[in-house]
């Protein structure tokens, strides 16, 4: 028994066709794995990548409110300020109004360190440092030299009061707005000097934080391999001191 030429050649072809399509189907299965294997990878880098970006926003936001609650320390020694001045006024003598002066400005230190603790600096600090180990170094040097600073400048601002209630013509005043105003003016200074250093202290942060938050997805997935960060967060040189 023979087989027809015609019939061979149909067999064939639908062979041939039936390898093709199965050929395309499995390409089509791979490409389609692999399509939806990187769209998860990418949704997934994005949502890690956010949440870097989120904490590194929150940790700067805090860093730089810290000028905004060191400014209200000041402000919490005015109603002291006015106290002392009437006093002065009214005894012409150093006491009672040093001790009113000293008072003063151990409550408005006091009420400075509890604000700093209500702000749980440090909270944000633990998840962006989860993402982020690299980060601890610019974060610890930067929190140290801004107490250091609002340290300073309260000491400073202590000395500089204190002495002017041992000033012979400060003493002899008769006008309270007048001696007011010589304390004012020394707390103000010492306000302004302190928030210029507190942004100059935070500025290194500020900048470290923002190349953070514009890296790509994809660079912030391994965080803590990315030689980009480890670049990013070398020891610096140690911030220079604002001048008095």
């Amino acid at each position: 028994m023979t087989t027809s030429p015609d019939k061979g050649f149909i067999l064939k072809r639908e062979i041939d066709i039936g390898q093709i399509l199965t050929v395309i189907s499995i390409l089509g299965s791979v490409v389609g794995f692999g399509f939806a294997w990187n769209n998860d990878r990418s949704l997934k880098d994005k949502e890690y990548a956010d949440r870097v970006r989120r904490s590194a926003s929150v940790v700067t936001a805090k860093v730089e409110r810290w000028a905004e609650l060191s400014d209200r320390y000041f402000e919490d020694l005015q109603p002291t300020l006015v106290d002392v001045s009437e006093k002065v006024t009214e005894t012409h003598s150093r006491q009672p109004a040093n001790r009113i002066l000293f008072k003063g400005l151990m409550d408005a230190k006091a009420k400075a360190s509890q604000r700093i603790v209500d702000e749980q600096l440090q909270l944000a600090y633990m998840e962006l440092y989860g993402y982020v180990p690299a980060f601890q170094g610019v974060f610890d040097k930067t929190i140290a030299e801004i107490r250091s600073a609002e340290a300073s400048a309260q000491e400073a601002l202590s000395a500089a009061l204190q002495a002017s209630l041992v000033d012979p013509s400060l003493l002899a005043e008769t006008s309270t707005p007048q001696v007011g105003n010589v304390f004012r003016n020394r707390a103000e200074s010492e306000r302004q000097k302190l928030r210029t250093h507190i942004t100059e202290i935070s500025r290194p942060l500020r900048e470290k934080m923002l190349s953070v938050i514009q890296l790509k997805d994809g660079q912030l997935r391994n965080a803590q391999e990315q030689s980009e960060i480890t670049t990013l967060f070398a020891p610096t040189a140690p911030t220079p001191k604002a001048s008095k």
